[in-house]
């Protein structure tokens, strides 16, 4: 009863509120507030979720109309049992009615705020904000009795505030999001809520009729009155709205469509799909579009490659269609066979045809076939469409191989790098094994590893070994061979008066089955005695070996016969390999090196570095520090490469005997 002015009955002696009008309206305002914020915090819906706007006001609009139902059965049933009026239980159940309006009225509002303020614009922002000023601006009238919207000078007012109300329901921007289902459903939702509010009004028409209450101080007051026409003009105006959107539905969806398909030939790629997820999505997406029959997707050579909703033999008849046709993937082809004028087209299943090239990075990768049973059934707009699609899926098949040409290139340099690290673990750190021996090394990894491999072994005081090798292959294939090549050496290598010969023999042996059989090494093993100051010596097929004699003064190579290991796979290898030996007087100079070297191109990408100049150099810098010999052959052949990176490996290891 708080809230109301003078709502009793006159004709008993309850007229006089117990409460003065200024905290009375007071209260109600505060109700209202308090309802408003807690209904707007309780209807906060997924983002885009207008149906599930919509079907929480139908709820509340159900069960409001139910429990208002229930009032007025409640009423006439005390009303008719007890055969006479209860003014005061007439002014209780219209508080409990009045109630259930004003909270639907609050649902209501607080919905049509989110759907109105639904990609708004400056205009539709400021002009629902002056209105909702007002409409607090109209909450006043609770407090003091100003008058309803019967008296005179509210007609004006009134207009003004229907046209207001009229342009703030244009804004229904959220109808078009909706497919043709959902707006059929929001059509009927929005009807019961205006039967709703239609039902409200013809139950408080008792309340009017009833003489000794008086209700226009709530029903016909300026706040309630903005309140319902608002919320049911802007209902009837969404309704409107989505009936005559009905036809045009289809439109918006097929655009849906478009976007939607677009969006999965791009996830696709993203989720690391392979060519044949690109093409069901694309097969799927342009079937759908142009409401074809069937699909399939062939390549260059008429292979097919997905298929949907047609058999082998038909796609063989429409294949040689198009083939008659002269089709080649360089421009779309389409075909329509009309079944009135050959006898031949009566009996096809498929009467349009339309074929168009899936291009990725300017090449035709392969081609979207699509049917129609009936003919003419494609025009130039389904092409249109279908062309979107196709070359969309052009640029996911290209991305697709990028990526899968970055995924490769990563694990290509992440194996470099592996097999430049175990190479580098491979090579000997310590290169002093004899005072009666000096020796220089310099060797370096080219950006794609190769196999070279240099090593040394100390046998007693006076012998030592040394090799070097050339494993065939880059990469980690090379890395690896280089490293079982390793094992071979220190495993032979320590057996007691092992000669050269011997020892590539027994290598060879081990290495046949470890090795592939594209796959070959090439090396050069001295033994050397610097007690008899002797070398003995052989050589795999690897690059001879510059000698440089100080008895001569003459730097020779060594270019002594031999076979690489594994290349023959079996006992007669010995055959093809030879023990040599030399006597060395002290000052003698040995180089062993790999072909990064001798192999080293020049400037015009023809001639061969070769072993001239090196000879050359070591004739004329015998005397020199190894380190200065080693570097000065370096850098000529860096001057005669014409830059300062080799395209193979290079290993060069001198030794001054």
């Amino acid at each position: 009863m708080i809230g109301v002015r003078e709502q009793y009955l006159t004709d008993y002696n309850i007229a006089h509120a117990p409460f003065p009008s200024f905290v009375k309206g007071l209260i109600l305002n505060i109700w209202i507030i308090s309802s408003y914020f807690l209904i707007w915090l309780y209807f906060q819906p997924k983002e885009r979720d207008f149906q599930g706007l919509l079907w929480q006001i139908f709820v509340v609009a159900l069960l409001s109309t139910l429990l208002s139902m229930g009032v007025n059965l409640l009423l006439t049933w005390l009303r008719d049992e007890l055969k006479y009026n209860l003014p005061f239980l007439y002014a209780i159940f219209f508080h409990i009615e009045f109630s259930l309006l004003m909270t639907l009225l609050i649902s209501t509002f607080v919905t049509w705020k989110k759907l109105i303020l639904f990609e708004q614009t400056q205009f539709t922002h400021y002009t629902w904000l002056a209105f909702e000023i007002f409409l607090g601006l109209t909450m006043l009238a609770h407090f003091v009795r100003i008058g309803t919207i019967d008296d005179v000078y509210f007609k004006i007012p009134i207009a003004f505030l229907i046209i207001w109300i009229l342009m703030i329901s244009i804004n229904v921007r959220w109808v078009p999001h909706l497919n043709f289902q959902q707006k059929v459903q929001g059509i009927f939702k929005l009807a019961f809520i205006m039967l709703a509010f239609s039902y409200f009004v013809a139950s408080f028409r008792f309340y009017f009729y009833e003489q000794s209450l008086i209700s226009d101080d709530l029903i016909k007051n300026l706040f309630p009155v903005t309140l319902f026409l608002f919320v049911f003009v802007y209902a009837v105006s969404a309704a409107l709205f989505m009936l005559f959107s009905l036809p045009t539905s289809s439109v918006f969806e097929k655009k849906e469509q478009e976007i939607s398909s677009f969006r999965d030939l791009s996830l696709a790629v993203r989720d690391g799909k392979q060519d044949t997820d690109v093409y069901k999505v694309l097969l799927h997406s342009s079937l759908k579009s142009i409401q074809a029959d069937a699909g399939w997707i062939i390549d260059n050579e008429f292979n097919v490659k997905v298929i949907y909703g047609i058999d082998k033999e038909d796609i063989l008849i429409v294949n040689q269609d198009l083939k008659d046709a002269e089709y080649n993937g360089s421009q779309p082809i389409k075909l329509n066979f009309q079944p009135y004028f050959r006898k031949e087209n009566v009996n096809r299943n498929y009467r349009s045809i339309i074929a168009l090239p899936i291009i990725v990075d300017s090449e035709v990768k392969s081609s979207l076939v699509l049917v129609k049973r009936l003919h003419n059934a494609i025009d130039s707009v389904m092409q249109s469409t279908v062309n979107t699609y196709v070359a969309q899926a052009g640029i996911a098949l290209f991305n697709l191989d990028l990526l899968s040409n970055a995924v490769k290139n990563e694990v290509y340099k992440n194996s470099m790098q592996i097999a430049k690290q175990t190479q580098e673990a491979l090579m000997p750190k310590k290169q002093e094994i004899n005072e009666n021996i000096e020796v220089y090394v310099t060797w370096e990894p080219a950006i794609v590893v190769g196999g070279d491999y240099y090593d040394m072994h100390r046998l007693n005081d006076n012998e030592v070994s040394f090799i070097i090798a050339d494993v065939s292959g880059k990469g980690p294939k090379a890395a690896f061979n280089m490293a079982q090549m390793k094992g071979i050496y220190h495993s032979l290598a320590r057996e007691e008066g092992i000669k050269p010969d011997e020892f590539f023999t027994k290598a060879n042996a081990a290495l046949t089955g470890c090795i592939q059989r594209d796959t070959f090494i090439t090396a050069t093993y001295l033994h050397i005695n610097t007690e008899l100051q002797k070398v003995d010596y052989a050589r795999a097929g690897h690059c001879p070996t510059l000698y440089y004699s100080n008895e001569t003064n003459e730097a020779t190579f060594l270019d002594n016969r031999g076979l690489g290991l594994g290349i023959v796979r079996n006992n007669s290898y010995k055959k093809f390999i030879h023990n040599h030996e030399i006597h060395y007087q002290p000052g003698d100079i040995m180089i062993l090196y790999t072909d990064g070297i001798t192999e080293a191109r020049s400037k015009n990408g023809v001639d061969e570095y070769g072993y001239d100049y090196m000879k050359a150099i070591l004739e004329k810098n015998k005397d020199e520090p190894l380190k200065v010999i080693a570097n000065k052959i370096l850098l000529d052949v860096y001057n005669f490469m014409g830059k300062e990176a080799m395209d193979d490996d290079f290993t060069l290891l001198i030794i001054r005997l």
